[in-house]
């Protein structure tokens, strides 16, 4: 099995699982965080629902301009309810998948620049796998929310 296969396998199941998890908490807990200096369930997800076009740029060979990583984040902020990420991350996912398929296997080992400062960079392995390890660390942050909530229920 190719790294692609079994990753886009993977990006979709942690999609399924977030959004299942995401839907059972109380209506009107959406934009509710436990404590001080948390996320709510809403930032995670509009965070999730663009975070795919970055990868799907760096995929794709996309220069990453200083203003690029802003205007993602702008649009995110727009997105004002739980349907509207899950609509978006659904599209922008599958769109993530198509283009980690496209990638190829021998490039996976190239790293790229990521436009955060400091010289940080990443293989193209860890490009194509980044928005699934960020669903599956997401959902772990929505079970703490439904934890908090008295919800001990696995969804």
């Amino acid at each position: 099995m190719k790294l692609q296969d079994f990753v886009v396998r993977q990006t979709q199941k942690a999609l399924l699982d977030l959004v299942r998890s995401v839907e059972a908490l109380p209506e009107g807990r959406e934009d509710w965080v436990p404590a001080e200096g948390m996320r709510s369930a809403l930032s995670m997800m509009q965070e999730v629902a663009v975070a795919p076009e970055f990868h799907i740029h760096l995929l794709r060979g996309g220069v990453l301009s200083p203003s690029f990583h802003t205007d993602l984040r702008a649009k995110a902020e727009g997105l004002r309810t739980i349907g509207d990420c899950i609509e978006l991350a659904q599209v922008n996912t599958m769109q993530l998948c198509t283009a980690v398929m496209d990638f190829p296997e021998d490039r996976l080992d190239d790293e790229v620049v990521l436009p955060f400062g400091g010289g940080m960079t990443m293989s193209m392995a860890d490009v194509v796998s980044q928005h699934y390890w960020n669903m599956t660390y997401h959902l772990g942050q929505v079970n703490a929310i439904q934890t908090a909530l008295g919800d001990f229920v696995m969804h």
